[in-house]
């Protein structure tokens, strides 16, 4: 295998191109300023002294600026813009109306020849710097291409940091760290920083001009140190990132395509590797499928199968579901959600005995016990369990924060998925009733979960026969006295309680009370009646679910 020359070949600037072409600006040109000099060069358009656009642009494989020439007589104008081009013409800032406040830089210079020839040797020339950065990248990326054919791979990243000469290091979307390569400004070994976030990236499009997201490190003694984040993304989505120790717009075109090529490949190296992951994660998630929908002949099958992915199924679990109430996935939530979901294995990876799912836009957790515990355990458990996700991102806006349903603990796997339905039906229940509570137990859910095992028409036709008439009056009549009834009922008849929930003077709330002891035809002072009368409401809230 050939050497490889680690130097970065020099950017196109505007100030090699005027060295090259071997002219000066005007020194009474007032808008020169020397500092344009180092200015990236992407793309050259030819014009004249109209703005029209005479040839098509010429490019260069870079990310930089747009360098407009103008011939004006024996006068070569030139102006530098930021511009997206136009019908293969100038940048939308050189539109006559734009031109004071969009040009960045303006200045004349002597054309040292006809228009004519001088347009041919700046496109000889753009053809030569072409060839010459490209050159130089395509040796780079033919010699990481031999690296991992020898089955080197992720180790690329080393050649990467020879030729930029900065400190890199690799993670994958679990931000777990594959390749660190310290030593400018950084250790050798790694150390701790703030995890990105999806949301921070502008854009996750793989390409030179992907911006960098600026990072922050953990540890202060390197809060100076400038810290970058490129993503790794495809097809796949994010396979994982590239951090780079230096501040996000220090990095020079020709870096910026040498980051580019390199990120290319470990990111087809991370997909291969994802690829496996994925088949074994399957087989993962098939097997707890089963589990939780009890799709196994015995419990030694069970126990069996959970030895094969390191689980000792021998000891009782606690089973709880999770979810963001009110989420959306097809909105920007599906974002904020995936975050949540990288920052919840982030934190389990602490706790390697939890058994972690993603279903249908919940979680799923089963914590292993040592052993059965009383049921007045059971709430400061399970509080316990998930202490370390109240600190999830998001958390202190209430509408961020995420609920958790806890099944019974059963003695056996046998049980688990019992344990699975009742969670789920603690967290549907606890949003449908609108619970304070960010941890419900189903335990503690009452009369409810017994109205949850009867039949559907059985308990309809309890309710049609308790509140039948109430429901039928305030069809006709839009009072809303089911809801002053149930408000009433839950506020343990407490008239001042009930109307600050319904927003209702204690004198409008019993005159609504008094209409719905005549609908009815009971007194609503009999235990029995307000027994009654309360199952009915509760089983009136069942019906959403029913209807999903």
């Amino acid at each position: 295998m050939c050497s490889l020359n680690y130097t970065l070949p020099e950017v196109a600037t505007l100030g090699r191109f005027l060295e090259q072409q071997r002219i000066e600006p005007l020194r009474e040109d007032a808008l020169f300023q020397e500092e344009m000099l180092a200015l990236p060069i992407q793309t050259i358009f030819f014009g004249d002294s109209k703005g029209t656009s005479i040839d098509k642009p010429l490019s260069l494989p870079l990310v930089g600026k747009h360098l407009n020439l103008e011939c004006e007589g024996k006068l070569l104008r030139f102006r530098i813009t930021d511009g997206q081009r136009k019908n293969q013409g100038y940048p939308t800032e050189l539109d006559p109306g734009n031109r004071a406040d969009n040009t960045q830089g303006s200045f004349m210079c002597p054309l040292p020849m006809n228009w004519e020839d001088f347009r041919a040797q700046v496109t000889d020339w753009v053809e030569r710097e072409k060839g010459r950065i490209l050159g130089a990248c395509e040796d780079f990326t033919r010699h990481l291409t031999e690296l991992i054919t020898r089955g080197y791979g992720l180790s690329i990243l080393t050649e990467l940091k020879k030729s930029l000469g900065i400190d890199l290091f690799l993670l994958d979307k679990h931000f777990k760290v594959l390749t660190w390569e310290g030593g400018e400004r950084l250790p050798l070994n790694p150390i701790a920083f703030v995890t990105p976030k999806l949301s921070n990236f502008k854009t996750m499009d793989l390409m030179p001009e992907t911006p960098l997201s600026l990072g922050k490190w953990n540890d202060p003694q390197y809060r100076d140190v400038p810290l970058s984040w490129y993503p790794l993304a495809g097809q796949q989505g994010v396979l994982g990132y590239i951090g780079l120790g230096i501040d996000y717009e220090e990095l020079n075109p020709v870096g910026r395509l040498y980051l580019y090529k390199t990120a290319v490949l470990l990111y087809f190296e991370l997909a291969k590797a994802q690829s496996v992951e994925d088949t074994e994660r399957q087989h993962y998630r098939d097997f707890l499928f089963d589990l939780l929908y009890n799709n196994f002949d015995s419990l030694e099958v069970v126990q069996s199968r959970g030895k094969l992915w390191g689980m000792d199924l021998t000891k009782p679990h606690m089973v709880i579901v999770g979810e963001i109430p009110g989420y959306d996935p097809d909105s920007a939530d599906r974002v904020a959600f995936q975050e949540l979901l990288d920052t919840v294995a982030l934190i389990l990876r602490n706790q390697p005995r939890t058994i972690f799912l993603e279903r249908n836009d919940q979680i799923v957790l089963l914590y292993p016990l040592e052993g059965m515990i009383p049921l007045s355990q059971w709430e400061a458990t399970a509080k316990r369990l998930l202490s370390p996700l109240k600190t999830l991102p998001g958390s202190h806006h209430e509408e961020r924060s995420m609920m958790f349903g806890v099944g019974n603990l059963y003695d056996s796997a046998r049980y688990i998925h019992r344990s699975f339905q009742e969670a789920k039906s603690a967290l549907e229940l606890g949003q449908l009733f609108n619970l304070q509570e960010r941890v419900i137990l189903f335990q503690d859910l009452g009369v409810m979960r017994l109205l949850m095992k009867l039949e559907e028409q059985e308990l309809e036709d309890f309710r049609n026969e308790v509140l039948g008439p109430l429901l039928k009056f305030d069809q006709e009549n839009n009072l809303h006295l089911e809801e002053t009834l149930l408000a009433y009922l839950a506020s343990d008849g407490d008239l001042n309680v009930a109307g600050d929930r319904l927003y209702l003077h204690p004198n409008t709330l019993r005159y609504r009370l008094k209409k719905v002891a005549e609908v009815l035809d009971r007194d609503l002072g009999s235990l029995e009646n307000r027994m009654n009368l309360f199952i009915a409401l509760k089983i009136g809230r069942l019906k959403s679910l029913w209807q999903e």
